[in-house]
C-alpha cells in the first residue's frame, strides 16, 4: 500500500482564531443555530466530513499512534460515528422542555417550563 503524503504543517495565528470565533458569534446571535433541524443538519455534515476524511483519518492514526485500521476504527472514527448517530437519534427528546419540579403553589398556575436552549458559542480546535 503507498502511503499518503499529508500537506504540510501550518500553524493557525491567533487574530484567524478570533476572528473565527466573532463569526460564529454573529451566527449564533441572529437566531439560525436555534432550530433543531440546523443543527442535526450540522451534525450530519460533520458525520459526513468524517466518513469523507476515513481513509485519511485512520493514516493519521497509523503514522501518529502506530494504530492499525482496526483499532483507529474501534478508538477514535467508528467511536464518534456511532455518537453522532446517538445525538441525532436522541436531540429532539434532550432539547424537549419539561415541566419545572418544587413550583410553589402560587406559581403554579402559570406552568412554569424548563427550557433547554443554546446559551453561546464554542469553538474546539485541534
Amino acid at each position: 500500500m503507498a502511503t499518503k503524503t499529508l500537506p504540510e504543517l501550518k500553524y493557525t495565528s491567533v487574530d484567524v482564531i478570533t476572528e473565527a470565533h466573532q463569526s460564529l458569534l454573529k451566527t449564533f446571535l441572529s437566531h439560525k443555530t436555534r432550530p433543531l433541524s440546523w443543527r442535526l443538519t450540522q451534525l450530519r455534515k460533520l458525520w459526513w466530513a468524517i466518513k469523507d476524511a476515513e481513509e485519511d483519518l485512520y493514516e493519521a492514526c497509523k503514522r501518529d499512534l502506530g494504530k492499525p485500521k482496526y483499532e483507529s476504527y474501534i478508538s477514535e472514527v467508528g467511536w464518534v460515528l456511532n455518537d453522532i448517530i446517538f445525538i441525532c437519534d436522541n436531540l429532539e427528546k434532550w432539547a424537549k422542555d419539561e415541566s419545572a419540579p418544587n413550583v410553589p403553589l402560587m406559581m403554579a398556575a402559570g406552568s412554569p417550563k424548563i427550557r433547554k436552549d443554546p446559551l453561546g458559542v464554542v469553538l474546539v480546535l485541534g
